[in-house]
């Protein structure tokens, strides 16, 4: 049991660099496609090409 403690002590550092490393990848991800996602958006809605909300169109 204390071989399995020194062990997880030893190796803490590498599995909270690994999570760091994974966590930073989901965000860096999810920043880069929000940011791709809204400005095709912007992009569309300044062409004019952008349909309108369900909320504005005229009935």
């Amino acid at each position: 049991m204390d071989r399995a403690i020194i062990d997880f002590m030893r190796e803490y550092h590498l599995l909270v660099r690994n999570f760091i490393v994974i966590a930073s990848v989901i965000v860096g991800f999810v920043c880069v496609s929000g940011c791709i996602r809204f400005g095709i958006a912007i992009y569309r809605r300044k062409k004019g090409i952008y349909p309108p909300a369900t909320s504005q169109m005229e009935h």
